[in-house]
């Protein structure tokens, strides 16, 4: 009897500690999916950031994403799974001067695995910026900056307000 008592203990003791695996954890500052980033530039000095009074950012028939903010830059994800990722962006929020305009950025998608434990990330080529024309837009013109979005570290869109 203490010697099956023995094997069990032993047979069960080898199961767990052999059957055990390393946690397959993505590691911290691995490169995940890139965010587009955009910088805004005032009109009168396109060389000059300009910030953008009271912006509220809106995912076409979202909640809010961001805002209201009176920034110079933002970052802002990009559907994955689609070629069209469409946003509001309203100035002077909750003012007289009040003023959204739709801008749509169009763009292929394209999948890399990175590894077992982060899985994929997706990088953005071929990027295009539209905004719908109202009659009264403040966002001027878009110019895209870099074509591939592959990380966050420069603007990939300015817009000149």
């Amino acid at each position: 009897m203490n010697q099956i008592q023995k094997w069990l203990f032993l047979a069960v003791f080898s199961a767990l500690t052999l059957g055990c695996q390393k946690d397959d954890i993505c590691p911290e500052g691995t490169e995940t999916t890139p965010l587009l980033v955009i910088e805004f530039y005032d009109a009168e000095d396109p060389s000059r950031l300009k910030a953008v009074q009271n912006l509220v950012v809106k995912a076409a028939g979202k909640e809010v994403f961001l805002g209201p903010v009176t920034t110079n830059s933002i970052s802002i994800p990009l559907k994955t799974d689609e070629g069209v990722t469409e946003y509001s962006f309203t100035a002077n929020n909750n003012s007289p001067l009040e003023n959204e305009d739709l801008i749509s950025f169009s763009y292929d998608p394209q999948s890399e695995y990175l590894n077992r434990a982060c899985g994929f990330k997706v990088n953005f080529t071929n990027i295009d910026v539209n905004t719908q024309q109202d009659e009264d837009n403040w966002i001027l013109s878009e110019i895209v900056l870099q074509e591939n979005v592959e990380n966050e570290t420069e603007a990939h869109i300015s817009i000149i307000h």
